[in-house]
């Protein structure tokens, strides 16, 4: 979460405050507030965002490396005001929802001693602890409103209003309106979430033009619902020239827009599959990081990977999903691996054990996390 991020790098901790407070302080006081603090800004108020960018533009004239500010927009105006008057000066951090490591570690329980409290007694420890498990997350998605709630049915209907709100924000100021059909638009991505997606087929469906399903996708991108992942390899001409895949990011919300309400009817329904892709890829490319490149592998005899990630090295990773753990690969993945001289292959399927006596390790999502962060530190050192 973006508090923990931030308590990692200022070991000091933050102070939030609003963009009007901040325009109020003397320098001097800002300085006292920093102390190795991050200064989260919170810019409640667009008519603050010229202030609050001269109060940061001056710090940088003698930037102290303590001196950092952290800016939350809390519309998509006040985001674009920020955008354009802080060229230069501002990079983005994403806030991802609850990640499968997080989930991980915070589902574990405490061993650690504790000090001594006038409110409790001492707490017997469980002896029969059921082991964790990731399908509630993979069921409900990392939002943690939708994660936390009481029952399924609370949690589906929560993420139900919230995609309906989402989707029902002006984004005008970005090139769509109603006419482009932006609900329509995710749905549609959602029915064929993890397939090449042809623009022209979508648009002519939709009785929209490409331009506006262009716009869309722009849209639903920016704003953190679906990921675009290209051909491999990535940015070059013949990937620009090839139909790239889009996944909706959180499994909960793709859930959410095909019904699914249950643990039982995740498990038989026709998406899962391509569900469980989702949450994999999606969990593989935030542990990853910004030095590694994602993609996917398809040609046209039909071989396919379902996820390659590059590193700066041109370290290549192609992966597999499966919901089978005694599938392996498909011939078609063993010519691709060929073909862009992969450096390391691997099945990642939805069960909770390893099996490593294949030609290709057929790993849990959790052990193949980890052997992608060791093999980074390895090329990293």
């Amino acid at each position: 979460m973006l508090a923990q991020s931030i308590v990692q790098t200022y070991p000091h901790g933050f102070i939030k405050i609003s963009g009007s407070e901040l325009c109020d302080l003397e320098e001097s006081s800002i300085e006292q507030m920093h102390q190795g603090r991050a200064l989260i800004v919170d810019m409640i108020q667009i008519q603050h965002t010229q202030k609050v960018t001269d109060v940061v533009r001056k710090s940088q004239e003698q930037p102290r490396p303590e001196q950092k500010f952290v800016l939350i927009a809390n519309d998509i105006q006040s985001e674009r005001a920020i955008e354009g008057s802080m060229i230069g000066i501002t990079s983005d951090i994403e806030l991802p929802p609850i990640q499968l490591m997080e989930h991980f570690s915070e589902s574990k329980p405490l061993h650690t001693a504790q000090g001594p409290s006038s409110s409790a007694s001492p707490q017997a420890q469980p002896t029969n602890s059921s082991a964790w498990d990731h399908t509630e997350l993979w069921l409900r998605g990392g939002l943690p409103e939708s994660l936390q709630a009481d029952g399924d049915n609370a949690s589906f209907e929560w993420r139900q209003d919230y995609l309906a709100a989402l989707l029902a924000r002006d984004y005008r100021c970005w090139g769509v309106d109603a006419s482009d059909r932006l609900p329509d638009v995710f749905q549609w991505i959602a029915n064929n979430n993890g397939e090449q997606f042809d623009d022209a087929n979508c648009a002519n469906k939709l009785s929209v033009k490409k331009d506006s399903i262009r716009r869309s996708l722009d849209v639903l991108v920016r704003i953190g619902l679906i990921r675009h992942l290209p051909n491999w390899p990535a940015k070059s001409n013949e990937s620009l020239n090839s139909m790239p895949v889009y996944y909706v990011r959180d499994s909960g919300l793709l859930h959410a827009a095909l019904g699914i309400i249950t643990k039982r009817q995740l498990l038989d329904h026709k998406a899962i599959g391509h569900s469980w892709e989702s949450f994999a890829i999606e969990a593989i490319v935030n542990a990853a990081g910004k030095g590694v490149t994602p993609a996917i592998y398809r040609d046209d005899k039909k071989n396919e990977i379902d996820l390659v990630l590059t590193d700066f090295d041109s370290n290549t990773t192609a992966i597999e999903f499966k919901t089978n753990i005694n599938k392996g690969p498909k011939k078609g993945f063993h010519e691709g691996c060929d073909r862009i001289k992969a450096t390391t292959r691997l099945v990642v399927h939805s069960g909770m054990a390893d099996e490593n006596g294949h030609d290709v390790p057929r790993l849990s999502l959790i052990s193949a996390l980890k052997k992608l962060t060791s093999l980074g530190s390895a090329k990293g050192s």
